[in-house]
């Protein structure tokens, strides 16, 4: 749902009204649906008692006598020309709590927009970059895979950029398949990944990446005419590591493999 189509409805929908009374208790102003709400209200001499002075933006309930819904009551207390004024907003508070759901659930898709890559569903690099510099900075063990799609510029401009983005998601499936608590997994650029683990061992941390590989190679197996190949580079580090130094071995380490496997299937 739109911010705007969430704003559009709060004013359709509040079925509330303005009540302003002065110290007597007598009424200054009623709307109409103000005046329907206090009909409806069974309790509302003894829920609207008469303004007192220092009474601000008090909030209470008012319960409504046909279902027995309450109503939310914003009352506030001014002085006018030496009188006391008392303001009072009725708002169904069953409309309220709908629409706080429904701006939570907007703010988790904004929140879920902003962290992930659209095409493959993975975390993105700005997610990356903010674990980085919180949870990745200081851990009792971490394990770096930098990742890199070989062929993608070759797959796009031989069979186009569809084929292309088939290519990339067979790589985000692949590393799907080793998420875990403890696993993050993040495509940072166009044919670029990498996935951090937390708390494994050094031989944890490498049969990760033999489990990974073993993936990757049964996704090949597919007949759908997309051989994924992609270059891994491999960084462990301990308690009292350097994260950046971690980053940068990760990555001299896929271009090495890079090279490797370069070399060996005559590829770009």
């Amino acid at each position: 749902m739109r911010i705007d189509d969430l704003l559009l409805r709060f004013f359709r929908d509040d079925v509330g009204g303005i009540l302003i009374v002065n110290s007597r208790g007598e009424i200054l102003y009623e709307d109409e649906r103000s005046a329907r709400i206090r009909r409806e209200a069974v309790r509302w001499k003894s829920m609207c008692p008469p303004p007192m002075e220092g009474q601000r933006g008090e909030i209470w309930d008012l319960p409504n006598a046909t279902d027995g819904k309450p109503y939310m009551v914003t009352t506030s207390t001014f002085i006018e020309d030496g009188e006391m004024i008392q303001v009072h907003h009725f708002t169904d508070s069953s409309v309220y709590m709908e629409l706080f759901r429904d701006m939570n659930d907007y703010s988790r898709e904004l929140k879920a927009e902003k962290e992930h890559d659209g095409l493959t569903g993975l975390y993105n690099k700005g997610k990356l970059m903010e674990m980085k510099q919180s949870l990745f900075k200081n851990q009792e063990a971490i394990a770096i895979y930098n990742m890199d799609v070989n062929n993608l510029k070759h797959m796009n401009d031989t069979y186009g950029h569809e084929a292309g983005d088939r290519l990339i998601r067979k790589a985000a499936e692949s590393l799907r398949r080793i998420e875990a608590r403890n696993v993050f997994t993040f495509r940072t650029g166009g044919d670029e990944f990498m996935a951090v683990a937390l708390h494994v061992s050094r031989q944890e941390a490498e049969q990760l990446l033999r489990t990974w590989e073993q993936g990757l190679a049964e996704l090949n197996q597919r007949n759908d005419g997309i051989h994924c190949v992609i270059a891994c580079g491999m960084a462990y580090g301990t308690k009292g590591y350097d994260p950046d130094a971690l980053f940068a071995e990760a990555d001299q380490r896929m271009y090495e493999d890079k090279l490797a496997k370069k070399g060996n299937a005559g590829v770009r």
